[in-house]
Order: C-alpha cells, then structure tokens, then sequence
C-alpha cells in the first residue's frame, strides 16, 4: 500500500470484463480508465472461462475487509451469466438457481454490515449478460449456449437487481433490441458482437455508454464530470504559486 492511494472502481466478471481492457474492441472498461483518470482507479478483475461458481470464493480475496485501510471500492460492477448459461453436461454450466444463489451472495457481501467486507460506501452496478446472436454464435463453430439459457441469467440478474434496489445496467435488453432494428443476414448481432457472445467495438461502445449513464442516473456524486482530482490539476498549482511564491508545493499537494 502506497502512501497515495486513489479509491477504486472494480470491475468483476468473466471474460466480457477481461477482454474490456482490449483498446482495440473498444473496451468498455479501458473507456471507464478514460474518463476516471486521475480521479478513481480501475481494477479489471475479469476471469477468462469462468462462472458465478468459480468466481464466488474469489470475491472476497479482491474485496478489502472492512477493517482494512487504505483504498476503497467506491464502485462495483458484477457481469456473470454468459459461462453459466452453457447448457447441462458442460462445466461451466451453472443451475439458475445456483446462479441466483451466488449472485446474491455477492451483493450481501458488499451490503450486510455481518460480512466481513461490508463496505456500505461501495455503490454496486449489476450488468446483464449480452443477448446471444444464435446464427452469429453458430457462424464460429460455437455450440453450447442458446438465447433462452442467457435470457435467463439475465432475467434472474435484473429480478435481484430489483429486489436489492439496485441499479442494473440491462445490457441483454439493449441488445437485442437494437439487433433487431438492424437485422440483416446475422439479425444484427454483428454490430454488436464477433463471435455472438464476446463485445465488439460496438457492442462495447454500447456497455460503456450504459454503464455511465447509469452511474451518472444513480449514482451521481460518482459521475467523473463532478469529481475532482486526486492530485490538483497543474492550472491550480500554478494558481497557487502565483499567489504565493514561497508556497510549499509537498504540503499543497497534499490537501
């Protein structure tokens, strides 16, 4: 721990949360790093290949405890549903149930003041996954998820969503219906999608647009434009020593 710590926003899921730092897809958490900078920090913690179940035990090892100091989560994401989708007979299939159960899980651990890393100041943002482009999907030689299966990862995401009152960032909504206003010979999934389940630039373009606009909605005192930086901007420092010429710059910098 440094003695200069920025408070953080971690992004946790799958791979649609560690392929969000791709530049060249356009990735939805790197345009968070964009817009945050120098104000929060960004922390992927996406898992390649894995489900709520496997991604459970891992939560509380990235969470600070509640009595431990330094930087803290001010936001987090949670989008899971798209490896739990796969049907039963593959691993990563995860029951609904099961898939409810864990994600509940997750929220509790941020919100029930008994967890150990209870942190009431950490705002949560629930992501449904995407809408599945079944032809798209196909088209790469995917099998093994259908629309209905990741329809209803993401129906359960935004029912606890609901019922935790918490805002929850519809991607599977977004999607599909703006897939459908495209159409075309892959029903529009291409726009927003290169294989039918991971984000293109476009479908990424469209995760980051939603993401902010629902932390600006919801949470706006976390909205980047109302946030100041931690280390004043170069135009106040200067400001300052204009003012005063003896000032000490290590102590003004660290107000």
């Amino acid at each position: 721990m440094s003695n200069l710590d920025y408070n953080t926003i971690v992004c946790f899921g799958d791979s649609l949360t560690q392929h969000g730092w791709d530049v060249s897809k356009h990735g939805w958490v790197s345009q968070l790093s964009q817009v945050y900078l120098r104000k929060l920090d960004i922390d992927n913690r996406g898992f390649s290949g894995y489900n709520s179940r496997w991604t459970l035990p891992l939560l509380p090892r990235i969470l600070p405890t509640t009595v431990s100091g330094g930087a803290r989560p001010r936001i987090l994401t949670i989008l899971l549903g798209s490896n739990d989708a796969m049907l039963p007979g593959c691993v990563h299939h995860v029951p609904i149930e099961e898939y409810k159960s864990n994600i509940e899980s997750m929220v509790t651990m941020v919100t029930d003041p008994q967890s150990a890393n209870y942190s009431p100041d950490t705002k949560i943002l629930l992501i449904t996954p995407p809408a599945l482009g079944e032809k798209l999907y196909k088209s790469v030689g995917f099998d093994g998820r259908t629309p209905e299966s990741v329809k209803a990862c993401a129906d359960v995401m935004r029912d606890i969503a609901e019922r935790h009152s918490l805002p929850c960032v519809d991607l599977w909504t977004a999607v599909e219906t703006q897939a459908k206003e495209i159409g075309g010979e892959l029903d529009g999934y291409d726009k927003f999608s290169y294989d039918g389940i991971h984000l293109s630039a476009g479908g990424n373009d469209l995760l980051f647009k939603l993401v902010l606009q629902t932390i600006k909605l919801h949470y706006p005192e976390l909205n980047p434009s109302n946030m100041p930086y931690v280390i004043p901007h170069h135009s106040d420092l200067i400001a300052a020593i204009t003012e005063n010429k003896d000032l000490d710059i290590a102590q003004f910098l660290s107000k």
